[in-house]
């Protein structure tokens, strides 16, 4: 007896994309010491009105988070909250791990004939 291939890799693909579970995580510094060592690939900025921006490719010039790979620009004085990238590996053990008994389970039973 076959085993329907879409039963076995349904579950493989579900824990292929929860694999990193990747949170916007507060910069606890200021701007300028975000931008100094390594600048990140991208920022959520959520400015003094509430708005929220993501900006790719951001670089520190005159006093604003410019964004080169994406339009945008924030000054520093109108910045309530400043978040960058982080994985968190709590989150993403507590999504691959169901996935991983799932996967576990549906190959026992693919095995079975």
């Amino acid at each position: 007896m076959s085993f329907p291939r879409s039963r076995v890799l349904f579950p493989l693909m579900l824990v292929a994309l929860l694999g990193g579970c990747a949170t916007w995580q507060p910069v606890g510094t200021s701007a300028e010491a975000v931008f100094q060592d390594d600048p990140p690939d991208q920022v959520r900025v959520t400015r003094t009105d509430g708005e929220r921006l993501i900006i790719r490719g951001p670089q520190l010039r005159a006093g604003a988070i410019v964004g080169t790979a994406s339009r945008g620009a924030v000054l520093l004085e109108n910045i309530r909250v400043l978040e960058v990238r982080g994985t968190s590996v709590i989150r993403s053990i507590g999504l691959v791990l169901p996935g991983v008994v799932i996967l576990a389970i549906v190959a026992k039973e693919a095995c079975r004939c």
